[in-house]
């Protein structure tokens, strides 16, 4: 049997914003989601970062950096909000864990794209 995942209220040291996305298509009839400042969400947060990795591209060094952040449960969190924390933009890779199946703490693996210019 796993041991469950022990979180203290006190290690959420951060207070984050949370973006809410709103699926919109543009004129190909392709999905894309806007943010509006109207409607954000502001939770405390724990932010870890715990990979990187660096991509070359014609123009550009690109340095994705992907971060652990944890917020207490929140129903309405879906994939494409971003979170954001002192300017620094952060994107869900993928959908919010349910840390121990109690609704108390979300995990959330998130993306900071980091653009250096040459």
């Amino acid at each position: 049997m796993l041991n469950p995942i022990k979180i203290r209220s006190e290690e959420l040291n951060k207070r984050v914003t949370i973006l809410k996305s709103v699926a919109a298509k543009n004129s190909h009839g392709t999905v894309i989601y806007e943010y509006s400042t109207d409607d954000v969400e502001n939770v405390c947060a724990s932010i870890e970062p715990y990979s990187a990795h660096i991509v070359k591209g014609v123009a550009e060094i690109t340095a994705d950096v992907e971060f652990r952040i944890t917020i207490r449960y929140w129903k309405n969190l879906n994939l494409h909000d971003r979170i954001i924390y002192q300017g620094r933009i952060f994107e869900q890779t993928v959908p919010a864990r349910d840390i121990n199946e109690q609704h108390k703490f979300l995990q959330l693996t998130c993306r900071e794209k980091i653009t250096v210019n040459l």
